[in-house]
């Protein structure tokens, strides 16, 4: 069985520091915090991903690492965080529909 290994194993430890960190200093923060640790790694999982990826996944990628800290931006505008947030679930289902090869059209 071949696999496509898109993480070096230093790069998954160190996302997996960045969630298990980040879940410890939830527990002191302000709630909206949240997403935009989500949103860091995130960002940090694409980055590490984007040359290793496939082309059905490179460009949702490189738009994630784009948007980001822009998105981040508005994190005091809760309206337009959450519509910016919106967006990007928007776009992983149309990723996922692509990997899945579902037309969004098939019910």
């Amino acid at each position: 069985m071949s696999e496509n290994w898109v993480l070096k194993e230093d790069e998954a430890i160190e996302l997996l520091a960045l969630l298990i960190t980040s879940a410890r200093i939830q527990m002191d923060e302000p709630a909206h915090y949240a997403p935009m640790r989500l949103l860091t790694a995130t960002e940090r999982l694409s980055s590490a991903i984007l040359e290793r990826a496939s082309d059905k996944s490179r460009d949702f990628l490189q738009s994630n690492i784009e948007r980001i800290p822009e998105l981040r931006m508005t994190m005091s505008d809760v309206e337009a965080y959450a519509a910016g947030l919106d967006d990007l679930c928007r776009e992983v289902a149309e990723c996922l529909l692509r990997h899945s090869n579902i037309s969004e059209d098939s019910s």
